[in-house]
């Protein structure tokens, strides 16, 4: 037994000669319809906005991350011997040496530690004594 199914109800009872041709296949690219907006029906949904959307946090990440090597560069190249310097660790003491990569600090009286540049934070920023009477004035004034 084999079941024919039509897209249409066909009129013809069984027996009844030939079922009807079938209508013919609606087309499956028709004429573009309007969109309220006027628009042609394709394209993007956001326009150009997309790309914006991803192009502008990598730039932004781009230029900080740029900024901050920039930083570190110079404030490496500007370590010399006798700077009171932090570590990323925490670390808090006095260059011995400057090497290529690499700096001897003194973090306690005979306690030499061999520590990377990169690992430097910067230069420890203590006001000196004379400094510090200096800025307790002008708060007052």
């Amino acid at each position: 037994m084999t079941m024919l199914f039509l897209s249409q109800p066909t009129t013809v009872s069984p027996g009844q000669g030939a079922p009807p041709a079938p209508a013919p296949a609606q087309p499956s690219q028709g004429a573009p319809t309007q969109t309220p907006d006027g628009g042609g029906g394709g394209g993007q949904p956001f326009g150009g906005m997309t790309i914006l959307f991803f192009l502008l946090p990598l730039l932004f990440v781009f230029l900080m991350t740029r900024s901050q090597s920039k930083k570190q560069k110079d404030l490496e190249a500007a370590l010399k011997p006798g700077d009171k310097v932090v570590t990323q660790a925490g670390l808090i003491g006095k260059l011995i040496e400057v090497g290529d990569r690499t700096v001897k600090l003194e973090i306690a009286p005979g306690v030499n530690v061999q520590v990377l540049k990169a690992a430097i934070q910067g230069v420890d920023g203590e006001p000196k004594p004379a400094e510090a009477k200096d800025k307790a004035q002008e708060k007052k004034a």
